[in-house]
Order: structure tokens, then sequence, then C-alpha cells
């Protein structure tokens, strides 16, 4: 903010001239503030806190992009920063060291890109308008019923054979109903918007080479930019600014939500200016440029030589190649948000109380505004905001465009009616005063001491003296080999000792005196000391460097030791996730910007009759509808991998999961929302859980079910066994009953005609009776035989009784007893 005020404070402070105070407060017409008078001089103000001079905010921010962008590539300049410390100069050094830089910030950078460039994101698109809702809630409302009363339905189907449950599937209970409300309801019509969206963004390179750039903009920089618009055949461009040349007002806020202005300096070719905004294509443009005006603007190009001899000749007016087309020009692009009020004459007529209604204020007879309106007039202003759009040469003084902004970004959200949207989305992550800090702010002071460090090892190593040797003269003079003493005197003792490290000498001379050891190695080991502090020093610097980054660059490392374990560093890395996610989110939060704009732009774009989409969606799938779009953080490959291991071990554990839920299905849905798999999967684990429940409570119900079936089925075989013994009984004895008579009769019957006295007439159907039915069938064998004695019987009986002997008693009348019996 300091140096925003002081930008502010070294521009002019008049604020009657100030143009854009009175263009924002002032009651002005559309046509009075788009005045090219008006434009040139809110260009001005606006280029004037750009070019504020040093100390100004732009000056100040773009020099500490430049020194963010030379660390995070490799491009310091580590000689000149430490050669003086290191007291080397041009003038005569007696070491060389390597100057080149510590390549430790483009490692870290390179990392957090290679990361976050794994990751995949894509847009959302909801309709929000209340006949797309309506259509929701009504779809809803008929699975609810179709759920409620399955088992009916399913009935009915089948007596009436016509459909009355969707072959697509449904939810089963609920519970995936609401799930399925939450995570797949989707209109057509949204669907095919989401595909527009996303190809708008996927064709300019959103999703490969301009992420990528963006990225690294939001690690270097701490700044991601975006230009959306829409060109005359209706297709949708979306441009990446680069940060160095995004200019604002004053905010408070990481999208910029608060600013009145943006815009961006890009550099144009003087081809690209004679296209867009010269007179050879813009024949009635009054802003539009000649040749020999362009080529005044092409001596303020980088690339204009004073002694190239170029000069003006009238041939370029008509010439197919100029040799300052590729030139380059610094332009403003910039775009301006004011609120606009259009004044209406509501007239009530005196005589016949008709009201009607004309655009502006009131006005005489003659044309003339009225001072005030009449007492039958009321005047109503209808307020808009409005996007101006404005493109300024600042070294050259011209204006080249001013004005309302063609194919203004409206919203669709009925809430902000009467907005317009800037087509600059930017956005600053963490911002203090207009500023924030980046990677290579965060880490500067780390890595300059670990360059430091490092070049102060380059220099202990080059100062360094190797191991020598204290050689005694006297002694290798007084060296006696004996009788071998006059073929050794060519010996070079020093070379001798330095190859093979031995050495043979007499230890006493002829007097008996010790001699001294001709040559003692000296030990050099004074630096050691000096590198291991440096040593100690770059790994300070380090661990400073991790304690402000919160990432490790040596995690992958440590993740071969075997004292890591996997969870460790999965902690590790998530934590380092939670440290720098923020940089990957402003690119993620620019692309939600944009997106909402390019959703607004696609509706215009279809309805207004292009052809560009209409491929992908026609004009009767959007009609009156309204889109609301955000960004969704698509699974990584490793959530991805986490979720088939999971549900591959639930699998085999529990082979009955795979009725319930569709593995292949839960794979594809994991690459899109790994935390709707999870809640699919456990919905399917869930049901089979409640299916094992069933199935074991049905087979405890069929098991007591059998065996009270089995108890009194065993009850009432013993009751029938009790009753068929009862009737076995009942029969025995009856037989019983029955036997003894038949042998009473027998007895009785064979009595009589033992004694061979005649049968009495009355007994002589009992005796006949008995002789067939129990004596005859008891003698013969077979039918035949029983048959020959009964005809044998009745012959017998047929023949001539004889008379009865005299004197004999007549025979005693049978009893009543015997009587019953026979009976």
């Amino acid at each position: 903010m300091a140096f925003w005020l002081y930008t502010m404070t070294n521009q002019p402070n008049n604020i009657e001239k100030d143009p854009l105070m009175e263009f924002q407060l002032a009651k002005l017409s559309v046509n009075e503030k788009s005045s090219k008078e008006f434009g040139q001089q809110i260009s001005k103000k606006i280029w004037g806190f750009v070019v504020s001079g040093l100390g100004g905010y732009y000056f100040n921010r773009n020099t500490r992009f430049r020194k963010n962008r030379n660390y995070a590539n490799g491009r310091i300049d580590v000689q000149a920063m430490y050669q003086d410390r290191l007291e080397m100069n041009g003038k005569q050094n007696y070491i060389r060291l390597n100057w080149q830089t510590l390549q430790i910030v483009n490692r870290i950078i390179s990392g957090l890109v290679g990361r976050w460039m794994q990751r995949s994101e894509k847009i959302e698109v909801k309709a929000i308008d209340d006949l797309s809702q309506n259509e929701k809630r009504e779809e809803y409302e008929k699975l609810e019923f179709i759920i409620q009363y399955r088992e009916q339905l399913l009935k009915l189907q089948e007596e009436s054979g016509v459909q009355m449950i969707p072959d697509s599937e449904i939810p089963e209970d609920k519970e995936e109903l609401n799930l399925w409300q939450a995570q797949f309801q989707r209109i057509p019509e949204e669907i095919l918007y989401e595909l527009g969206v996303n190809d708008v963004l996927a064709s300019n390179g959103w999703y490969d080479v301009l992420k990528e750039k963006a990225l690294h903009d939001s690690s270097e920089v701490g700044m991601v930019g975006s230009k959306t618009w829409m060109d005359e055949q209706g297709v949708i461009h979306v441009d990446w600014i680069k940060p160095e040349n995004q200019i604002y007002s004053f905010t408070e806020y990481p999208d910029m939500r608060d600013t009145t202005w943006r815009g961006e300096i890009p550099s144009m070719k003087i081809s690209e200016l004679r296209r867009n905004h010269g007179k050879e294509f813009h024949p009635n443009d009054p802003l539009a440029l000649t040749e020999e005006q362009l080529f005044e603007i092409a001596q303020t190009a980088k690339e204009f030589q004073y002694y190239s001899n170029l000069n003006w000749t009238t041939q370029w007016n008509f010439a197919y190649l100029r040799p300052y087309d590729e030139w380059n020009v610094r332009a403003m692009k910039f775009e301006l948000k004011t609120v606009d009020s259009d004044p209406y004459t509501i007239t009530t007529s005196k005589s016949t109380g008709t009201t009607y209604t004309q655009k502006g204020y009131p006005t005489t007879a003659s044309g003339k505004k009225r001072a005030k309106p009449n007492d039958n007039q009321t005047v109503v202003e209808d307020t808009n905001w409005n996007i101006y759009e404005g493109i300024y040469l600042p070294d050259n003084d011209i204006l080249l465009k001013w004005g309302l902004k063609k194919n203004m970004i409206r919203p669709q959200d009925p809430r902000e009616i009467g907005n317009a949207e800037f087509s600059y989305s930017y956005y600053m992550y963490q911002p203090y005063e207009m500023r924030n800090m980046a990677v290579p702010e965060k880490i500067e002071a780390a890595v300059d001491g670990m360059i430091l460090a490092l070049l102060k090892m380059q220099q202990v190593v080059a100062r360094m003296r190797p191991t020598g040797a204290a050689i005694d003269e006297s002694a290798l003079q007084n060296i006696d080999y004996g009788l071998g003493d006059a073929g050794n005197k060519d010996i070079d003792y020093k070379k001798v000792f330095d190859q093979t490290g031995d050495i043979y000498y007499r230890g006493v001379d002829a007097e008996g005196n010790r001699v001294p050891i001709p040559i003692q190695e000296l030990a050099n080991s004074g630096f050691l000391g000096q590198m291991q502090g440096l040593i100690a020093i770059y790994q300070f610097n380090y661990q400073t460097l991790k304690d402000e980054l919160g990432e490790d660059p040596n995690l992958i490392t440590s993740a071969v030791q075997p004292r890591v374990t996997a969870g460790n560093v999965e902690a590790s890395q998530s934590m380092s996730e939670f440290a720098t996610d923020y940089m990957y989110r402003a690119y993620a939060e620019c692309m939600k910007m944009t997106a909402a704009k390019i959703s607004c732009l696609l509706k215009d774009s279809v309805t207004y009759g292009s052809q560009a989409y209409r491929s992908i969606v026609k004009q009767e799938d959007i009609g009156l509808r309204r889109f609301s779009t955000s960004i969704k953080f698509l699974p990584t490959g490793n959530d991805v991998l986490r979720f088939e291991a999971m549900m591959n071990e639930t699998i085999a554990a529990n082979p009955d999961i795979v009725l319930f839920i569709n593995p292949f299905q839960l794979i594809q849905m994991a690459k899109e929302d790994v935390k709707l798999a999870w809640l699919m999967f456990n919905s399917g684990r869930k049901k089979m859980l409640l299916h094992q429940q069933a199935v074991a409570q049905q087979n405890q119900e069929a098991t007591f079910k059998a065996q009270i079936e089995s108890a009194k089925a065993g009850e009432e075989g013993k009751q029938e066994t009790e009753r068929v013994k009862g009737e076995v009984d009942l029969a025995a004895k009856k037989m019983d009953g029955e036997t003894a008579n038949k042998t009473s009769i027998v007895a009785m019957v064979t009595s009589l005609l033992s004694k061979g006295m005649p049968i009495p007439p009355s007994l002589q159907p009992l005796v006949d009776i008995t002789m067939e039915n129990i004596m005859i069938p008891l003698a013969a064998q077979n039918e035949q035989q029983k048959a020959e004695i009964i005809e044998q019987y009745k012959q017998a009986q047929n023949a001539p009784i004889e008379e009865e002997i005299e004197g004999e008693q007549p025979q005693q009348p049978i009893q009543p007893q015997q009587q019953e019996m026979a009976a």
C-alpha cells in the first residue's frame, strides 16, 4: 500500500480536473464518456499510475518479479553479488572460482509445477433457472414414487404388460436417491453446456501449455492472469497475461473484485496495429491510423536504429510488406468499470390522463433541456454497470480505441442483473499492501547463504595446501649402505619416498650416534575444520530453506531409507502440499473466474447465431436457461490406485460384494470423483452386510420352523402310533372274542355230530353255516378243494334220513345262550 500511496501522491491532486473521478462521479451520458478527449485524459491518468518512476508500485513490483525470475531460472549474477565479499576484483586474482549459481530454486519450482501438472481439473456447470430446477424436482419425485411403490408397480406391470418402471438403473432406496440427487442428477443441457465450456479452455491450451505457464507464474511471482474475449465470429479466446504486464487499480482482495480498472502493457507489432487499427482495414473509424502514422509509431519501437537510414517513403502506403512490420511498440490496453445512468421522462397527459415515456431528460418544444421537469413529468433513471475499453500508445500519445466494450460480459445470475465483468481475470494470493511473497522471495536469504557457503568451500579447496614432508639434508648425506654404497649414490630418495612411502638408512653412524630420520611426512589437516564449518553453515541454510518453504526437496531420497515408512513419507508429502498448495489454488481460482466469463460469452455466441459452437450446443438447448460454473478437482493417480487396491482387498475377502457393486464402474467413477466412488462403494458394502444379515435371519427362522415342524410331526406321529396301537388292541380283543365264539360254536357242533344223533331242524342252519364258514375252510387246503367239500356236504344233506331209533329220547331245545352264540 505504501508503494501505491507513493504513486498516488506523485499525481496531480487537482480533484476538479481528475478525469477518473469525474468519469466515475459526474452525471455524464454514455456519449459524453465515450468522447475521444475524455478517453485521452483517462489514458494519460492511468499511464501516470503505471510509470510513476523510481519507488512507484509497478516499478518496485516488476523489479521484484525480475529478481524472482532470475532465481527461479538460474540467471542471477553470482560474481557481481559475491566477488567483493571474497576479495576478488578485476585486477589480479590468484585463484579461479566457478561463479555458476546454485540451481536449487529451479529444482524446487520445477518439482512443484511438475506435481501440480499431474493434477487434473474440469469445469462443472449447473443450471440455476426455474425451468431446470422444476425438471430436476419432477424427476426426483418420480423416482421417489417408484422406490416407494416398487412392488405394486412391478405386479401391475406383469399383469397389464405395460411398462411402469424404466429400464435404466434407478436407486434402490431413499439413501441412494439422495446420493444420486447430490452427485448424478444432470439435465442434458447442463452436460452439453459443460462440454462447451471445457472445450473452450482445452482449445486455448489451459489444460496443458498455458496451465504450466500459469503455474510457473504462481510459484515464481505470485500472480496469475487471463483475458477472456469473443471475436466478431463468436469464437471465444482465453489469453494468458504475463504478470509483469498486468495493471490494476488498488485492491484488498486476492481476486481483485474491488478494482475499478484493469489492463495490460503488451508489445504490439506494427502489422497487428495495421490490421486492428489501420485505415487500410477500418476506413470508417475516426481513430484509425494512416500508414505514415504507423511509420512514426514504428520509430518508437525497440528495433528502430537511427543508423539504419530507414526513412519514410510514400511507396509504403501500397506495399505488401514493409521493413518495419515486425517491430514491436509498447501499448496499454485497459478496461474501466463505471455506472451509467439512462434518464427516462414519464409524462402524464393533463387532459386524458394518458402516460407515455421517452428517453432522456424533459425538453422544451425546441428540443432544449428543461431546467426542471413540469408538474406532470417525472424523471426516472435506469442504472447499469458498463465496461469501457481503451487502447493507448503511451510513447506516441495516440489513442487507438475508446468507448463501450463490445461483447460485454454480463452475468447470468439474476441476482447480478445490470452488472458487468472485466475481460481480465487476475489473482494474487495472500496480498498485503498489494504485494505478496512467492517461492524465490521466501527462500532468497537461505539460498544466498548456501551459495556463499559453496563459494567459500571453493576458496578453501583452492587455497588448501597438499600434504608435504620434512627433509633433513644432513641425514640424507649420511645415509650409508655399506658395501653397496657405491651403487646407490644416484638414488633419488625423495622420489622413492613419494612413490613407495619407504626409505632405508642406517640409524647409527660409525661413532654410535643416532642418525635422524631423513624424510618425515607433514600432515596438513588445518583446512578440515574450515570445511566442516562451511558444511554446517550450508546445512543450516538448507534447513532454513525447508522451514521457510514447508517442502523437503530430499523427501524422495529419504523414502528409500528402511527406517522411513510409507506412512511417514505420505504424511510428509501431505504436510508439504498443505504448505504450498495455495499457489496451485491461485491458478484454480483464476480458472474459476475465467470459466464464469466463458459461460456468459458462450450463451451469447450461441444465442445470437454464431456457428462456432453449434456442433456442441444448439440454440434450442440453451433457450432461457441460465448456468453457473465452478471448478472441480479430479483425483490424482495415487488416489485412484489407493481406492482400487482397497476395493480389490475387500473383494478378495468378501467375494459376494460383486453382487452389489460394479468394480469397473467404480474405477471409472473414481477417476472423476474418488469421494463419490467411496460413497458408492460403502453403499454397496452396506447392502452386502444387510443382505448377509437378512440371509442369516432367514436361515435362523427356517431352522426354527424346521425344528417346530419336526416336533409337531413327532408329536402327531406319536399320537397316530397311539391311535393305531389302540385300534390294534381293540381289533385284537375283538378278534379274540370272535375266535372264542367260533370255538364255542365249533365245539357245540362237534359235540352234536360226535354223538351220532340226528340234528334237530332248528339247529340245522347253525350247523350248515359252521361247516361252510369255519370247519370246511380249516380242512380245505385250496379253493377247489373247499368247493368240492361243500358240494359233497350238500349232497349228503339231500340223502334220505333214517328213521329215528325207537325209545330214543327227544332232543333238548337249544338254550338262549347258545342261540346268541350262534347268532
